[in-house]
């Protein structure tokens, strides 16, 4: 595909472009309502690219937004001096990303039970290469990849890919082997985030299946199994809803964002930024939120086990998502082994607040010290008007990092230049 332009598909699922799906396998999206259909063109289906809703016969149809929308909404990024921002790749509703080397694929999750991948097969910074790889899949949010093998994180269950990661892009996801399905089947909270660790077992967050609730075996975890999937271990209990964790480059320590509870207030219980020190720890949940407010129905409850308090509160309802710690040279010396958090935004706060990146500062002992605004300007502060919702980042080999956003979807590139 070109800059700035869309395919029309032959068929609904065509692996040559990224498509909707057909009416009668339609899909709710979370942020909006909105429903992909099939929209007749020339005998084809519209590649879904940068994508607006539309009224169309009853329902909203998503169809591609122009290049002067893109234009409009990167222009809006505030970023420091040095620091710029691009279009790598769009398709619908972006998730977690996972690079695999050494050919340059950047594995994609979405919330429409698709994965995608994406590749810049020139360096540019734009992936000129963007195909369906998977779909029907049972909330596909999360990608790994260890030994050039594939997983996919879905909301029941684990499940590899049988050829390397580094097969032919033409090739289908297929056929797809399930590894452990130990997973809470609950929808709520149930987008797994996945990620292998520095000692190459699988981690994968489990949600609580509510707002606030007893928690069960595999609810309100981060858990950890071998790459069989055999060996399942309760890594940090306690944990709302963890969107996004990564290992201190200087520490090996885990970190890991959680979200906090609704319907107490605008400001309250903060989101949260936790560090793991041994495995089983508890980090509150459902008894605290942050460090010290008690959360709705266990004001007069102590929590029965000894809680590990956040390294750092976030506002509330700001929607930590996505972490990433930066070990690339491309930006100034002073970001090694910072952490970047992407926040989603607000849903219900009277003023919506989030929509956004921060810099989380660490010392050279791998101690948290502070948090900053790193990248800001989806948020019109002025009308509470949305552009977009920043959802995971990955770094690439060249230094530069990679930001999903599942409302614009597209997925942006950052990177640097003194």
């Amino acid at each position: 595909m070109k800059k700035g332009s869309f395919k029309v598909c032959s068929k609904a699922g065509d692996q040559n472009c990224v498509c909707c799906r057909t009416l009668d396998n339609s899909v709710a999206l979370g942020n909006t309502g909105d429903i992909f259909v099939p929209v007749s063109v020339a005998g084809g289906l519209f590649v879904l690219k940068t994508l607006v809703a539309v009224a169309f016969a009853g329902l909203t149809v998503v169809m591609p937004a122009s290049a002067a929308d893109i234009t409009h909404l990167l222009k809006r990024i505030n970023l420091k001096p040095g620091f710029k921002i691009s279009v790598f790749a769009e398709m619908p509703k972006p998730r977690q990303m996972k690079f695999s080397g050494p050919k340059g694929i950047v594995f994609i999750g979405s919330r429409l039970g698709n994965v995608y991948s994406a590749v810049d097969r020139d360096g540019d910074g734009f992936a000129e290469e963007v195909k369906l790889r998977a779909s029907g899949l049972n909330g596909a949010n999360g990608v790994a990849i260890q030994d050039g093998k594939l997983y996919i994180g879905q909301q029941e269950k684990i499940v590899r890919w049988a050829k390397p990661a580094e097969s032919d892009t033409s090739l289908s996801l297929a056929p797809l082997i399930t590894i452990n399905t130990q997973l809470n089947s609950n929808p709520w909270h149930g987008w797994r985030t996945i990620h292998f660790g520095p000692d190459r077992k699988l981690y994968v967050a489990v949600g609580a299946p509510c707002n606030i609730c007893e928690l069960e075996a595999n609810t309100g975890k981060i858990v950890r199994m071998n790459a069989d999937g055999s060996g399942w271990e309760v890594v940090a209990d306690g944990v709302r809803n963890s969107v996004g964790f990564d290992w201190n480059p200087i520490t090996g320590q885990l970190w890991f964002t959680d979200n906090g509870a609704d319907g107490m207030g605008d400001d309250t219980p903060p989101d949260e930024l936790n560090r793991v020190t041994k495995p089983g720890q508890n980090f509150g949940f459902p008894y605290l939120g942050g460090k010290s407010d008690k959360l709705t129905g266990y004001e007069n409850q102590t929590p029965p086990v000894k809680v590990t308090p956040p390294e750092i509160e976030f506002g509330a309802h700001t929607a930590n998502l996505g972490m990433d710690f930066y070990t690339g040279t491309m930006f100034p010396a002073e970001y090694k082994n910072d952490a970047f958090v992407a926040q989603h935004g607000s849903w219900n706060r009277t003023v919506p607040a989030g929509y956004r990146i921060m810099r989380i500062k660490f010392d050279d002992a791998g101690n948290a010290i502070g948090k900053e605004v790193f990248a800001d300007g989806w948020l019109d502060d002025s009308t509470g008007k949305a552009f977009g919702r920043p959802v995971d980042i990955e770094e690439l080999p060249d230094g530069s990092i990679l930001v999903s956003d599942d409302f614009a979807n597209v997925i942006y590139r950052i990177s640097y230049e003194k």
